[in-house]
């Protein structure tokens, strides 16, 4: 063998053991935990710590869930007879909700409000309204936003959505 294939042979060599070299480090040093590689720590107790009341944590964790959840009631496909008459929305405030809600209806596709309500208290509900855009015959598909404020500091906490689906007849 001569000369210039061995020196082929050796730069290949080398070239392999450095990718393979790169490989290894790359395992040893950057790969996850897989989640099956996890430690747990072996001074931790199960269950409740001493002198949590049970029924309280419970109760303080159903708050902060009632908080959190924003709970609200709407036709998603309610129908107008004509652009300017009262259709049936049935946007409802459930009781249990403990939040104002103010109701938004933007068209999907241009985002222009077409229905706005004032505030809505808990337990209260609005059946039939008439649009603020007259709409001409058809089909519209338009997303009713809730914001939740404060039943008692009339706070922001949120928003949320629904697609609806609003048929004007005539």
């Amino acid at each position: 063998m001569d000369k210039a294939k061995k020196r082929i042979f050796t730069i290949i060599g080398v070239l392999l053991l450095i990718a393979l070299t790169v490989v290894v480090c790359y395992f040893l040093f950057y790969k996850k935990p897989a989640p099956d590689d996890l430690l747990f720590d072996d001074n931790a107790t199960t269950g409740v710590m001493p002198g949590v009341d049970i029924d309280e944590r419970r109760k303080e964790l159903q708050d902060l869930l009632d908080k959190s959840l924003i709970a609200f009631s709407i036709n998603t496909s309610p129908v107008f007879l004509n652009g300017t008459t009262e259709g049936n929305l049935l946007i409802e405030n459930p009781g249990n909700n403990a939040k104002l809600l103010q109701v938004s209806i933007q068209m999907k596709d241009t985002e222009e409000e077409i229905y706005a309500s004032k505030y809505l208290k808990p337990g209260t509900y609005i059946e039939n309204a008439k649009l603020q855009k007259v709409l001409e015959k058809g089909t519209y598909e338009a997303i009713a936003y809730f914001s939740a404020y404060d039943e008692e500091t009339h706070e922001y906490i949120g928003r949320t959505g629904a697609q609806i689906s609003i048929t004007v007849q005539n």
